[in-house]
């Protein structure tokens, strides 16, 4: 082990542990045939306009991950914020081939990142069922998402996606089996400054559990962990700070225990947000001299309407944004 990873573990560890080939386009799969609502139900529909954005003031980010498939898959994409000032940039093995494939490998006992090989696919099979394109507001004529084995999304830097008070949330299906234990990111916003991580994640961790992670100004990390991810299903996670207590909600339920952090948060104040691939504080994998790089952590499965929230979405509107997403009304009480 090199002297660059023997400085990394003891330090991204208080944070981290407390085949498809790219052939030079990417698949367009809206066309797939997918359980989707029956018209004549008139389910909600509108997902993205009446839940996300009913109020813009409030929404600091929001990627709908919904693009389509370019002509030119070596080109750089934008993976569009729906507010217009925080777009990101889609990497794969087409546009970014120094960075892949991701390999496997073992940061330290307990802590994997696993193989991935860069595969990135617009247009993938729609998971959220009540987002429909407006017009025509046709329940069959859904938004997209991406898909990803390894490939994923960089948000330059800015203060509005990381503030002290927030709820971040994505709709996401995991699409490995599970067999071999590693960390898989959702969406990263940390840095290391000084030696100490910063900011928030949230992952499926080694043992397969949803969970997201932050940390406070003394260098103390908080963990919401909730139950473990099934493969193959679609989950809706939410995660709330109040500015000191979060809880991390799966399918619209507080899934988590209640944490409170002991000081006051230390967001990420220096690097990109990541949608996809974890640990953006790391070099590059064409820029690092050592034995660990960015990406790791790759996500593995289709992510779609990730938000990021400048306050707390109170209970009700996450129970509103799961059943909504779904394209169901919120059950009568």
């Amino acid at each position: 082990m090199s002297m660059s990873l023997l400085v990394f573990v003891p330090v991204a560890l208080l944070f981290i542990v407390s085949g498809l080939c790219f052939v030079g386009c990417l698949l367009d799969s809206s066309a797939y045939d997918v359980d989707k609502p029956n018209p004549e139900d008139k389910p909600p529909n509108n997902y993205s306009d009446t839940d996300v954005l009913v109020d813009p003031d409030i929404v600091a980010a929001y990627w709908p991950l919904d693009e389509k498939s370019p002509t030119d898959g070596t080109a750089k994409l934008t993976a569009r914020d729906a507010l217009g000032a925080n777009d990101g940039e889609y990497k794969h093995k087409g546009n970014a081939p120094k960075l892949f494939p991701c390999p496997a490998f073992q940061l330290a006992p307990g802590t994997d990142t696993a193989e991935e090989i860069g595969f990135l696919s617009l247009g993938a099979e729609a998971i959220v069922l009540g987002d429909a394109e407006q017009p025509p507001a046709d329940p069959l004529v859904l938004k997209t998402g991406m898909q990803v084995r390894g490939a994923f999304v960089t948000v330059p830097y800015s203060a509005t996606i990381n503030p002290a008070v927030f709820t971040v949330e994505a709709w996401v299906r995991p699409e490995w089996d599970g067999s071999v234990p590693a960390y898989r990111a959702i969406v990263d916003s940390r840095d290391n400054v000084g030696g100490t991580i910063h900011g928030f994640v949230l992952w499926v961790n080694q043992a397969g559990n949803w969970e997201a992670a932050m940390a406070d100004v003394d260098g103390n990390f908080l963990f919401a962990t909730a139950g473990q991810a099934a493969f193959g299903e679609t989950a809706y996670l939410a995660f709330t700070f109040d500015g000191t207590n979060a809880a991390l909600f799966v399918n619209g339920v507080k899934a988590s225990q209640p944490m409170s952090l002991p000081a006051a948060y230390s967001p990420n104040t220096t690097q990109d947000l990541v949608i996809g691939a974890g640990a953006p504080w790391l070099d590059d994998r064409m820029n690092s001299t050592g034995d660990n790089f960015f990406p790791i952590f790759p996500f593995n499965g289709v992510i779609q309407d990730v938000a990021i929230y400048n306050t707390v979405l109170v209970d009700s509107a996450i129970e509103i944004h799961f059943y909504h997403g779904n394209g169901k009304e919120v059950p009568a009480p």
